[in-house]
């Protein structure tokens, strides 16, 4: 009679477990069809350049010459590229639509995604991206003066002061 119990039992679990890895692979191939939809290497790509841009104008503006501008850029895109081509990135990134959504939403954004204004709205990701960048770095630059102020204030309060030189006299 225990043996039959512990056999039920076990059968239950078993069970239980692959139902719940089943559902898992389910969500997790509803994510990657979503984040192969939007594109998700292509618009990160896309959505690090034109972040990087202001910069590149920023060490313009400072005199870095064209081709120095030219070979940083460069150098960015072969960064960006070796990250974003990374076949795990899209894997972690799926988990993280796991977490935030339900099976159910994402196959409605996949939905979405597939109408002409979700087309459009993935196409449109990088460049939105970009002049939010550049809208942020505005207003963030009416507050910078102060914000050093105050981090290089914290930076003192927590660091200790150099150790005195050694008196050679003694």
């Amino acid at each position: 009679m225990k043996i039959t119990t512990v056999f039920s039992l076990l059968a239950i679990a078993l069970f239980t477990n692959f139902s719940s890895s089943l559902q898992a692979a389910e969500e997790t191939s509803t994510a990657m069809k979503l984040i192969k939809l939007m594109e998700f290497t292509k618009t990160a790509k896309a959505g690090a350049s034109a972040s990087f841009a202001p910069f590149l104008q920023q060490l313009k503006t400072k005199g870095l010459p064209d081709e120095g501008i030219k070979e940083m850029s460069e150098a960015a895109e072969r960064f960006f590229t070796k990250t974003f081509d990374n076949p795990a990135i899209e894997v972690d990134i799926a988990k993280v639509y796991e977490e935030n959504y339900t099976k159910q939403e994402m196959e409605e954004l996949l939905k979405f995604y597939q109408t002409p204004v979700g087309k459009k709205s993935i196409e449109a990701m990088p460049k939105i991206m970009q002049e939010s960048s550049k809208i942020g770095q505005k207003y963030a630059a009416q507050n910078q003066a102060a914000f050093q102020t105050e981090m290089q204030t914290i930076m003192a309060k927590y660091t200790p002061a150099p150790a005195p030189a050694p008196n050679p006299a003694n």
